[in-house]
C-alpha cells in the first residue's frame, strides 16, 4: 500500500525503516520526521501525515508480535506518544495563548505633531 503519493513511500518502506530504527539503541520515537529522514525523503504536502502515524505504529505493533524489535522499546516509544497526545491541548492553549492581538495603530510623531 502506498502510504505517500508525493514520495512513493510504501508501507513495506515504512516497516524496514521501523525495523532499524528500534533497533538501535536509544532509538528515537519513531515520527514521520525522523522514518522520511531515514528515508531521505521530505514531507510535501503533510496530507499522508495521518497515515503515515497510524502505518508506523501499526508496524511497530507487528515487529514486535513478530519478535523483531523489543516490545520493551516499542511500549516506551508508543508512551511517549501518549504523553506528547495528552499534552498537546495545554500545548496548543499555551501557544493560543502566547500569541498577542495585532497592536492598534499608535500615531507616530510626525502624525501627533499635525
Amino acid at each position: 500500500m502506498i502510504v505517500c503519493s508525493c514520495n512513493v513511500i510504501t508501507d513495506r518502506d515504512i516497516e524496514l525503516a521501523v525495523l532499524d530504527i528500534m533497533s538501535r539503541p536509544n532509538a528515537p520515537l519513531p515520527t514521520p520526521g525522523i522514518v522520511y529522514r531515514y528515508l531521505e525523503k521530505r514531507m510535501n504536502c503533510c496530507g499522508c501525515s495521518p497515515v503515515a502515524v497510524e502505518t508506523i505504529y501499526a508496524k511497530m505493533d507487528d515487529l514486535a508480535a513478530k519478535g523483531l524489535i523489543c516490545p520493551c522499546a516499542c511500549a516506551s516509544a508508543q508512551d511517549k506518544l501518549a504523553r506528547f497526545v495528552r499534552q498537546m491541548p495545554k500545548r496548543q492553549a499555551n501557544f493560543a495563548d502566547a500569541r498577542e492581538p495585532a497592536p492598534e495603530h499608535t500615531p507616530g510623531r510626525l502624525e501627533a505633531a499635525e
